[in-house]
């Protein structure tokens, strides 16, 4: 089965797939003797497609001495969406797999749809055997207690927990179970104990307080505490225990054992419920890398596959952050470590990886460049290691400033999540007719008003980027960006210009159309934030008058409204331009069919949506003589 971010690759992928690992032993030759790695634990994780590449990835997870590989990564549990469209915060959670979204229990069958969770734990069951046989364990990531739907609780009122949806991103109210009623541990003690007989599983973790999930009367809870009143007075330490104790249960009663752990999400991180949750708890129990016996962090290294300064672009890799992560995790001999990898069939990263193993004991910034340049002598010889460690330096320096625009990475939430990417920029957005709007808006994040829905820089209910002074700052900001990307570019068009290594010329030329890509995706940012601070600035209640000296300027406003408008014109068709000449190279992550678009995923239909949002922007272009004075010369 695919999954939703695959547009749809089948038997070509395990021949790349393989190519690509060929490519990484190449690099650094595999070395009979390696060292084991200096950590307790090495996790493998990557955005998982089909059968095959995963058995692929797990082959490679093997062969790089990992112990565990994530067994997770499932399909989008869109029929939590498709219950009220209007609504678009179930986006969030859908993503996101639930112990429910495997295995229903008998008392939620006629509640939950049963041949999806079916098809996951098929999926689910498949990879844990493919581990089994390379003597890897499972890894299951999903976030608890999850919200159900208000039929459940119709039938067992007395499941009702907290509510959990997001207050401004939200149009319905949404709850979780609660996890201090015994019936609801049963539920989910047999869902666990069903997983592990189908799927033996080792590590169970689990987000809360997110995405549509929580616990009753935590502070973190995004609509603030709340819960029924008769579980109030339970601590947290006894809640958490006993939930991650029922886990463990439902696992043992399969013959697993297994570790069970929770992590906070967004919401207000609550200091002393993280100290008395972390004092009550049982072995094999941490919250937030933390147990009574100590820290056992597990370190990231990596990118989140769609919360990340990069998405929608795919595939692309920070040397530099992947090595200072690497050193960081090093230096905690109780860590463990988790590799997310940009794609199955990443040479680079996996380069990265063995060169650590070969030698960890580098530190600090010399030490880990000192890495990188051995890793780009292995890739691409010793003439042009220094031209290649230079891009990806400057790179690193472009994600970090990007990191500085918006508390959430500007293209998730705004070229992605508010359609920048498709949408029109026009002065008069609530004018647009129904065929201009709808194949944008019904995709569009916003949850409060058509008001709000029209502010280019409303992200997910939030304003950070307001007026002139917020949209200077952050064009400042995105104008560092495209420097620093620009030239990264330069220097990995150089390198590929001149090895004579052919799968390391391919491999930088993909990088190189994914970068112009991402370069294409922070300018429309750009854009926007200028447009919409002019608009911001602009009296729509004040009469026009024109004047009939003659010369005149006109508006600074309106020149400058045409120019940005221009800029993003012509910066859409270029972008139109790159999408039709990427060839087998995939620089986007779109969802496999026009159906299955959604709030996160553009549709695989995104050249016709380019070109009509040019044709919109055109066709609109003079309404901003309606608000500016013109010029007469």
């Amino acid at each position: 089965m695919k999954h939703p971010f695959d547009p749809g690759r089948s038997g070509p992928v395990s021949r790349v797939v393989k190519a690509a690992a060929l490519l990484a032993v190449a690099v650094l030759g595999l070395r009979a003797a390696e060292p084991a790695p200096p950590f307790q634990k090495v996790i493998f994780t990557v955005l998982n497609t089909d059968a095959a590449e995963f058995a692929e990835f797990a082959r490679r997870a093997a062969e790089g001495r990992a112990t565990h590989v994530t067994i997770s990564d499932l399909p989008k549990s869109r029929w939590q969406w498709e219950r009220d469209l209007t609504d678009p915060y179930p986006n969030w959670g859908m993503m996101v797999p639930t112990l429910f979204k495997v295995v229903v229990p008998s008392a939620l069958k006629s509640h939950l749809p049963a041949d999806y969770a079916a098809k996951n734990l098929a999926i689910v069951k498949e990879r844990a055997a493919v581990l089994q046989r390379l003597g890897l364990r499972a890894v299951f990531r999903g976030k608890e207690p999850a919200w159900l739907p208000e039929d459940v609780y119709v039938e067992h009122p007395e499941w009702r927990g907290p509510r959990v949806e997001h207050p401004r991103r939200a149009r319905n109210a949404y709850y979780a179970p609660c996890i201090d009623q015994p019936e609801v541990l049963a539920l989910y003690r047999e869902a666990v104990r069903e997983l592990c007989r189908q799927a033996p599983i080792d590590d169970f973790e689990f987000l809360t307080n997110d995405s549509g999930g929580g616990f009753c009367w935590s502070r973190s809870l995004y609509p603030g505490r709340n819960g029924p009143a008769w579980c109030e007075a339970v601590s947290h330490g006894v809640r958490i225990e006993r939930f991650l104790s029922t886990v463990q249960a439902g696992a043992r009663d399969s013959g697993c054992t297994v570790e069970a752990s929770m992590f906070y999400g967004s919401g207000v991180i609550a200091a002393e419920e993280v100290a008395a949750i972390v004092a009550g708890l049982s072995p094999r129990q941490w919250i937030n890398g933390r147990s009574p016996s100590g820290t056992a962090p597990t370190v990231r290294v990596g990118l989140h596959p769609f919360y990340n300064h990069m998405y929608p672009v795919f595939g692309v890799y920070l040397p530099e952050e992947m090595a200072r992560r690497l050193q960081e995790a090093a230096a905690d001999k109780a860590a463990a470590v988790e590799l997310n990898f940009s794609r199955p069939d990443s040479p680079i990263e996996t380069a990265i990886w063995r060169e650590f193993l070969a030698d960890p004991s580098g530190r600090g910034l010399v030490g880990r460049m000192a890495l990188l340049r051995r890793v780009a002598v292995g890739f691409v010889g010793e003439a042009l290691a220094d031209p290649l460690v230079d891009s990806w330096h400057e790179l690193q320096r472009a994600i970090e400033t990007a990191q500085t625009i918006s508390p959430d990475p500007i293209l998730m939430v705004g070229a992605v999540n508010q359609r920048w990417i498709t949408r029109p920029f026009v002065p008069f957005p609530a004018e647009l007719e129904p065929e201009e709007r709808d194949y944008f808006r019904r995709f569009q994040f916003q949850a409060t008003s058509e008001e709000e829905a029209n502010d280019l820089m409303n992200l997910q209910g939030f304003t950070p980027i307001k007026g002139y002074s917020g949209g200077l700052l952050a064009s400042q900001s995105v104008n560092e960006v495209l420097n620093r990307l620009d030239r990264a570019l330069r220097g990995l068009t150089q390198v590929a210009a001149a090895t004579d290594r052919p799968a390391a010329a391919a491999e930088l030329r993909a990088t190189e159309k994914r970068l112009r890509c991402l370069a294409s995706l922070y300018r429309t940012a750009r854009h926007a934030i200028q447009y919409q601070a002019i608009l911001d600035q602009t009296d729509y209640a004040q009469p026009l008058v024109e004047r009939t000296i003659y010369p005149l300027e006109g508006d600074q406003r309106l020149r400058d409204l045409q120019r940005i408008t221009r800029a993003e014109i012509d910066n859409t068709q270029d972008l139109i331009r790159q999408v039709e000449q990427a060839g087998a190279t995939r620089i986007l992550l779109l969802a496999p069919t026009e159906a299955e678009e959604d709030i996160f995923l553009l549709t695989p239909k995104l050249v016709p949506q380019l070109k009509k949002k040019i044709e919109i922007m055109l066709r609109h272009e003079l309404d901003s003589h309606r608000l500016y004075e013109r010029r007469q010369g």
